[in-house]
């Protein structure tokens, strides 16, 4: 390993490890928890989301709408399929309706609905197949109706049965089932509404006489103000499970985070360390060299003592962070308790360790740390070096020969690094 090519350790980088240890929790959790993207968790837009749940008509936030979209193209995409089928099959079976009521136009009615569902199932089969837009897959069944109407009425409009003014009256089913379809946005509910709307007044006009209009607008009009009432309510609920999902996933992941870093440096807790740490050293070959460094502030008492716990608590932040930026993305860093800290170094050999162990030395004794522009403090760290043997695997003597080193550099002067020797 070369000491001049180590990548920074990084915050993003201490997430990413700490998912070693974290999939097996994930694993228990619901498969249909949406993952909120990390640049999203923010306070400012957890209050969007909860905001959005309080108020009567629930917007999706804008930074995730797309993730919404995602989340109903997952999770809708079967439902629409199967609304879909069910929506051609009933106007399919209408067929022997009108070969009941409108004997003279049976067979151009048999023709005309299969070209229609022939047509509607091949775009189908590619459109869900190929299809990743929701949207289009959710105005798809809307459509259909509108046309499906159309030739319907146009049926009536060709046939001379006596019916046809009843008849007419099943229009409703085309409005019903254009409308109890929606399930991604209400703004689609009002176009489909209007379209199909339009269509079905357009051709009953032609059929019947004023008094007649007005005798099926007193029929239709509550039924289309029922479905969009009930396609209202099926856009709001498909809104609000995702906004639910959202925040349970969110305060899922933060109840892990909390569960798993030390909430004052943002490192690995001790218990996080062991547990991923232990993972790690399993997983590695027996013939890769790990070591193992402990730190410890020197005289950090003292620095309570003197200028008071809040100062000692922003010097371990600062350290923390000065340890963040030298480690690699496969190193193991964490808080180990009070003033300690501990890292597992994967793949590299006690002579790489050592010059790493002197050099973080070095760079904390020339690091001048400046506490609210009042208090100026020079600081220095003791390190304990271990390394673990390819035949061993066993963390707790690793940590313990390092802790022993540990003070060995502090009996020896603090300020400089040991390392373990079974001699």
């Amino acid at each position: 390993m070369s000491i001049g090519n180590r990548k920074k350790y990084n915050h993003n980088d201490k997430k990413k490890m700490n998912s070693l240890g974290k999939t097996g929790e994930q694993n228990t959790h619901n498969d249909t928890a949406y993952i909120i993207p990390e640049q999203l968790c923010t306070n400012k837009n957890r209050v969007a989301i909860e905001q959005a749940l309080t108020s009567p008509i629930t917007r999706i936030p804008t930074q995730f709408k797309q993730y919404y979209l995602d989340y109903q193209n997952k999770h809708q995409r079967q439902l629409l399929q199967r609304v879909n089928l069910i929506g051609q099959l009933t106007f399919l079976s209408y067929f022997f309706v009108d070969w009941f009521l409108l004997p003279d136009i049976a067979t151009l009615s048999a023709l005309l609905r299969l070209i229609l569902i022939i047509s509607t199932l091949l775009i189908n089969e590619f459109l869900f197949r190929y299809c990743k837009n929701i949207k289009i897959l959710d105005s798809l069944l809307p459509i259909y109706v509108a046309i499906a109407a159309a030739a319907w009425l146009k049926l009536l409009l060709i046939s001379d049965s006596p019916v046809v003014t009843t008849y007419l009256y099943a229009s409703v089913i085309f409005i019903l089932l254009g409308n109890l379809c929606i399930q991604i946005s209400f703004r689609y509910s009002i176009f489909t509404s209007l379209l199909i709307s339009s269509v079905i007044f357009h051709g009953v006009s032609k059929l019947v006489n004023l008094h007649g209009l007005i005798l099926f607008s007193l029929t239709y009009i509550p039924i289309l103000l029922l479905s969009m009432y009930i396609s209202w309510n099926n856009t709001l609920n498909s809104k609000r499970s995702f906004l639910r999902i959202l925040l349970n996933d969110w305060n899922y992941h933060a109840l892990c985070e909390l569960a798993h870093t030390d909430e004052l440096t943002q490192l690995n807790n001790r218990r996080q360390f062991m547990h991923v740490a232990e993972q790690a050293i399993q997983k590695w070959q027996k013939h890769n060299v790990v070591c193992l460094l402990i730190f410890d502030i020197d005289f950090f008492k003292k620095i309570n003592d003197t200028y008071g716990h809040d100062t000692g608590d922003e010097v371990l932040r600062i350290l923390a962070e000065i340890l963040r930026q030298e480690m690699r993305f496969s190193d193991v860093l964490a808080r180990f308790g009070g003033e300690e800290f501990i890292a597992l170094l994967p793949n590299t050999t006690l002579e790489d360790a050592t010059l790493i162990a002197h050099r973080l030395c070095k760079k904390i004794e020339n690091h001048h740390i400046y506490i609210q522009n009042k208090i100026s403090l020079n600081l220095s760290i003791s390190i304990g070096l271990s390394q673990l043997l390819s035949c061993e695997d066993d963390l707790s003597v690793l940590i313990k020969h390092a802790d022993i080193a540990l003070y060995q550099a502090k009996n020896n002067g603090r300020n400089q690094v040991a390392i373990y020797s079974c001699e």
